[in-house]
């Protein structure tokens, strides 16, 4: 039996989609679905996310999920080599497009 063997994805910070649906109750259906297709998962590189979620984007570093008919966006970092998916933040479309986000992401140039 091999000891890295890691049948699938944990999700780190879902705490942060508990709040989110509290603010938005319509998105849970969404969420909850989201949620067990990433915990069903076994992702090992970017394209093994963009065959499970045709509609996901990367951005330095940063995974984002077009959830619920892109009314929802999920930002996510993953550490495949773990397994792990940790959720940084989940906004509505409107609050995505202000780009205020994107702030964390960019690499500080020296």
């Amino acid at each position: 039996m091999t000891k890295n063997l890691r049948l699938t994805m944990k999700i780190n910070h879902w705490g942060r989609a508990r709040q989110f649906i509290k603010k938005h109750p319509s998105a849970e259906k969404s969420l909850r679905l989201w949620k067990r297709s990433v915990i069903e998962a076994n992702w090992s590189n970017f394209s093994e996310v963009k065959r499970t979620f045709n509609s996901v984007d990367w951005f330095e570093g940063a995974i984002i999920f077009d959830i619920a008919g892109n009314n929802i966006r999920l930002i996510a970092v993953c550490r495949f080599d773990l397994g792990r998916l940790y959720i940084d933040k989940i906004m509505t479309h409107q609050e995505y497009d202000k780009g205020i986000w994107k702030e964390r992401y960019k690499k500080q140039k020296h």
